[in-house]
């Protein structure tokens, strides 16, 4: 009885494992070696943005750049049109997330930044599909492709989520080579709780 209970976890195991080699064995390293170099010579402030599962994803993405000495923002995707546009200026990057590519939100802010003279904001964004609407709207376009079969719940994303966390998490450590980051440098930006005290405890 257990392992038939078991069945669709160890599905989602397998698919995890499958969409995050597919993710891998399809992202283009011209495309992400770019959105580092914008994201560390980024003048301005960097905001991250998102709606729904992927903007729980976008969240964990600023709070991770900023432990590495990158400051960053979370900004939710729906807020742009109430408000948070006019805290945007010239240098500033925006790094959207969207499994789908068409969030409306999302696509709106890429075509409003794309149409607006003189803003010289970069839009960077990550999706599951580098044909869709927030792509192409995109400075810089970064897909994290999952075949639909690996989608364990079918609409609900699983294993896409996995991927965009994947793809950043490569991300964050060539921003963290690039700046010649050592295991102190980190800790001096993400210092906290016991997992802190013991590192400090090593490193003494």
């Amino acid at each position: 009885m257990a392992s038939q209970s078991m069945r669709a976890f160890g599905r989602s195991l397998t698919h995890g494992v499958d969409a995050l080699r597919h993710a891998t064995e399809h992202i283009d390293l011209g495309v992400a070696d770019r959105a580092v170099q914008a994201l560390l010579e980024c003048r301005g402030r960097r905001y991250f943005t998102g709606i729904g599962k992927s903007g729980h994803a976008a969240a964990r993405m600023a709070s991770s750049l900023s432990s590495i000495g990158l400051a960053a923002h979370w900004v939710h995707g729906a807020e742009w049109s109430h408000g948070e546009l006019g805290a945007l200026s010239s240098g500033d990057l925006v790094f959207a997330v969207s499994q789908s590519g068409s969030t409306q939100e999302l696509v709106w802010l890429a075509e409003h930044l794309g149409a607006r003279k003189g803003a010289d904001v970069s839009v960077l964004s990550l999706t599951g599909d580098a044909g869709s609407s927030l792509a192409l709207r995109s400075q810089l376009a970064l897909t994290s492709a999952v075949l639909p079969e690996l989608e364990t719940l079918g609409a609900l994303p699983t294993s896409s989520l996995l991927a965009q966390h994947h793809v950043f998490n490569a991300l964050l450590c060539e921003c963290a080579a690039r700046r010649e980051l050592t295991a102190d440098d980190v800790l001096r930006n993400h210092p906290g709780g016991a997992i802190g005290s013991s590192l400090r405890a090593t490193t003494e």
